[in-house]
């Protein structure tokens, strides 16, 4: 495969169950040193495509490609430069946790170079029985598993789940060192903070199809945002609705909730002209983020 070849594409790439869609007419390309975020609630469709992608599902229609490879018919090469965490972890509970990297080791050829470094940095007790493990720490030997190879894509479906925001923390910073490397990372989650901090660009998924792929700066720049605001006296929430950048402002028992769609500047300059005694920001929902680009948001039904 040329240098310059996306290491992932997606040409009209479809999948039903029966008559329940999936994903239907995805079209995208992951390039080098690059961390993509595929954004969706549960049941957009996000992991049926990961498993399209790790050849675990045929295509209804379409096709994807990975490093250059037809994803279904030479999933097993595939497999040998791809890291994947799955959505559902499962791991051999009666092993202990080294000799379950021992075990997948020997799938390989080469070294493991990262796997002692994975080991310190994720804080993992490896003498353990998996079965013994908490969430979190199985998440942790998912992580090892999928990296410590240092494969040339990362496939991952809700990475994070069960860690702690310290391990968080930890693995975003991992995988930007990934990027830097110049590995691709394909990275599925509903959680819009986690791709706000990892990723350099996202699509965007929703009832089965790919609305949009946009840089994660545009993504910044257009989120809305709730501030909740205390002041010591009484304020005008016309004073705020005049500004432009807000959607709306509303006084709620003791504080005011103002919501605010791209830059805050203005905003805070506002607020700055009075008197605040608590002022705390909401992380945006799912729901928001789908109103404040596509003015409306639907329930999902698929499984």
């Amino acid at each position: 495969m040329s240098d310059d070849a996306p290491n992932i594409i997606c040409n009209n790439l479809t999948k039903y169950y029966g008559s329940t869609r999936g994903i239907e007419g995805l079209n995208l390309e992951v390039g080098h040193a690059e961390i993509f975020g595929f954004l969706g609630p549960n049941g957009a469709g996000k992991t049926t495509t990961i498993r399209m992608l790790m050849g675990m599902l045929k295509p209804t229609q379409g096709s994807a490609h990975v490093l250059g490879m037809d994803a279904w018919y030479e999933s097993t090469r595939i497999k040998m430069d791809v890291g994947h965490i799955p959505g559902d972890v499962r791991l051999y509970e009666n092993m202990h946790v080294h000799d379950l990297l021992d075990y997948i080791d020997d799938f390989r050829p080469g070294p493991d170079r990262l796997r002692n470094e994975l080991v310190e940095r994720l804080d993992l007790d490896v003498n353990k029985k998996v079965k013994s493990l908490s969430r979190g720490n199985r998440q942790k030997a998912a992580i090892i598993l999928a990296m410590m190879f240092d494969p040339e894509i990362l496939i991952l479906d809700e990475p994070t789940l069960g860690l702690d925001p310290l391990m968080q923390q930890e693995f975003y910073t991992i995988l930007g060192e990934f990027r830097d490397r110049g590995h691709t990372v394909f990275l599925s989650s509903h959680i819009l903070s986690e791709v706000e901090r990892s990723c350099d660009r996202i699509g965007i998924v929703k009832d089965g199809r790919l609305v949009d792929v946009r840089a994660i700066e545009d993504f910044r720049q257009n989120k809305i945002r709730h501030m909740d605001v205390v002041f010591s006296e009484h304020v005008e929430t016309a004073e705020f609705e005049r500004l432009p950048q807000v959607l709306s402002a509303k006084r709620l028992d003791s504080h005011m909730r103002i919501t605010v769609k791209g830059d805050i500047d203005t905003l805070i300059k506002k607020i700055s002209e009075h008197k605040v005694v608590d002022l705390t920001f909401t992380q945006p929902s799912l729901e928001d983020f789908f109103l404040s680009f596509y003015g409306q948001s639907k329930d999902n039904n698929e499984p």
